[in-house]
């Protein structure tokens, strides 16, 4: 999954290199469309295939609120200040 991703990162950033070779060779209609689909590309797939691979095994619990559980830190700050 990190190859994918890896390559993935990869054609959008040839992608985005390339819009700006066309931007400079004043082919400004194929550089908009390089540059675009490439920053969409990278936002839309690249970024959620990246992060749904990085936290999938993560421990989420421990970000959860949860009123009925006892948070001692909580109450020794309440009760100081």
């Amino acid at each position: 999954m990190k190859y994918l991703i890896r390559i993935l990162f990869f054609v959008n950033l040839v992608g985005f290199a390339s819009g700006v070779y066309f931007h400079f060779n004043e082919q400004l209609a194929l550089s908009k469309k390089c540059i675009g689909f490439s920053v969409l590309g990278l936002f839309f797939i690249v970024i959620p295939i990246f992060l749904f691979y990085r936290f999938s095994k993560s421990d989420r619990s421990k970000y959860i609120f949860n009123p009925t559980e006892k948070n001692e830190e909580l109450e020794d700050w309440m009760q100081n200040n």
